[in-house]
């Protein structure tokens, strides 16, 4: 569901911001409100879940999440849009962790990667349905219909889980560290504004915001996650691959963050699609991100996670450089074909770097570990949005000599902006050279036997 909601929202931005009357750049507040907000509450779900069970967090994240595709659905403003796709992202910040954190505590380390990689394919249905779903909808009917397709899936979703999520919780946990929430949730939303607005003139105000969102977050290691019962113990950061992975999943996805946002807008206001027809286009890169999921459980174990990601993440940073060639002359057949290349190595970039974060994290740093890896997915998600939009109005500054207009051509706008991302990604292969040959070999080789 959370995935159907996110691609069916980011190929409909360029129709709902002629309903709403509005720069398309400035719909990334809608994209961004849901990823913060995430963000704020994702610390949460960890202790909630063991506190309260699996099952009860993870069907009231549904629950909640339901309700906030309806509050979208009735927005009639882009800021009561935003209001509600702030309550659908406090539905989001329990939903997905939570279901990860089952995967993580229901299985052995050594099936964790076949295990990750299986219960991936079913939520990449969502990149395949959509597209095509959003699409059509402003296209044939009205935008208000991307959100209220969510409501079915959420009733059936709400039923799967009270009859199948498995109810696990922990013993004699620790009360609620309210402490640390609130300093390590004002760091993590210091610092996504800051980030959100570095690239603009106001330099003096951005470097002030970055360096206060730094002071709070080393406020909470330095002192607070000594503490028992600590929202994420610093304990966490000794086990081996987690701190590299966190890092190197920090730089790939503030790069790679940008591309679900960008792609759609591409296609329709650079090469001149329709929502039909740009929907049918990212179908390739969801092919590619299964067909990805199902070559990894064998390539990874073989050539170890160093030497994968290392190779991998070169790659990616090269496909999305080659976006910077496509424009209105590229072939069709072409353009299909990098699309389901970049879905393939961009699927398995992440089933990798998860895999090497959640590991080697015993029963009781799983929760905490598997909470701070899905903040750091949505800070970089969220930065990723805001690169994308801050270099395409950059860039529309230089060469259109004002503000983004769509009734001016964009497609070197878009290419330059590819271009410079694709680098950003490419600088995470300078962190994952720092990984041990053999990390991670002794937990994939029982997989491997099997």
């Amino acid at each position: 569901m959370q995935a159907i909601d996110g691609s069916v929202l980011n190929n409909a931005i360029p129709s709902m911001a002629v309903a709403l009357n509005v720069n398309p750049l400035k719909m990334k507040s809608v994209v961004i409100a849901y990823l913060l907000t995430t963000a704020l509450f994702i610390p949460v779900s960890g202790w909630l879940a063991d506190r309260f069970g699996i099952r009860r967090v993870f069907s009231l994240a549904i629950v909640v999440f339901s309700l906030g595709s309806l509050a979208c659905a009735l927005s009639e403003t882009l800021k009561t849009l935003v209001a509600s796709r702030v309550l659908q992202g406090i539905g989001g910040a329990l939903m997905v962790p939570v279901g990860r954190l089952a995967v993580v505590k229901a299985y052995d380390r050594g099936d964790l990667i076949r295990v990750l990689s299986f219960v991936s394919v079913p939520s990449l249905l969502g990149p395949v349905c959509g597209p095509l779903a959003g699409g059509f909808f402003v296209e044939y009917a009205s935008w208000h219909w991307i959100f209220l397709i969510n409501l079915p899936v959420g009733a059936f979703g709400f039923w799967l889980s009270l009859k199948h999520m498995p109810d696990l919780r922990e013993e004699n946990l620790a009360s609620f560290d309210f402490l640390g929430f609130v300093v390590f949730g004002a760091s993590v939303a210091i610092l996504s504004l800051g980030l959100e607005s570095a690239p603009s003139h106001a330099w003096d105000r951005n470097v002030f915001t970055l360096v206060f969102g730094v002071g709070f977050m080393s406020v909470y290691w330095l002192r607070l996650a000594k503490r028992r019962g600590a929202l994420f113990q610093a304990s966490i950061f000794e086990t081996p691959g987690f701190l590299t992975g966190i890092c190197s999943n920090f730089c790939s996805r503030v790069g790679s963050g940008a591309m679900p946002f960008m792609l759609p807008i591409f296609l329709q206001l650079a090469l001149g699609f329709s929502p039909v027809r740009a929907g049918l286009f990212m179908l390739p890169q969801a092919i590619g991100s299964i067909v990805g999921k199902r070559f990894i459980t064998t390539l990874l174990p073989k050539a170890g996670f160093r030497r994968f990601l290392l190779v991998n993440t070169i790659a990616l940073g090269l496909i999305i450089c080659s976006f910077s060639l496509l424009g209105t002359q590229t072939a069709h057949w072409r353009l299909a074909l990098i699309f389901m290349f970049y879905g393939a190595i961009n699927s398995m970039q992440f089933t990798a770097l998860n895999s090497l974060i959640l590991i080697d994290l015993g029963h009781k740093k799983a929760g905490p570990g598997n909470s701070l890896l899905s903040v750091v997915i949505q800070v970089c998600s969220n930065s990723g949005v805001a690169m994308g939009a801050a270099l395409l109005g950059m860039f529309a500054l230089l060469d259109q000599g004002g503000t983004f207009r769509v009734d001016l051509p964009t497609d070197a706008i878009f290419q330059k902006s590819f271009f410079v991302i694709g680098l950003v990604i490419l600088t995470a292969s300078l962190v994952i050279r720092r990984l041990p040959k053999d990390e991670g070999e002794r937990d994939i080789q029982p997989w491997v036997a099997h």
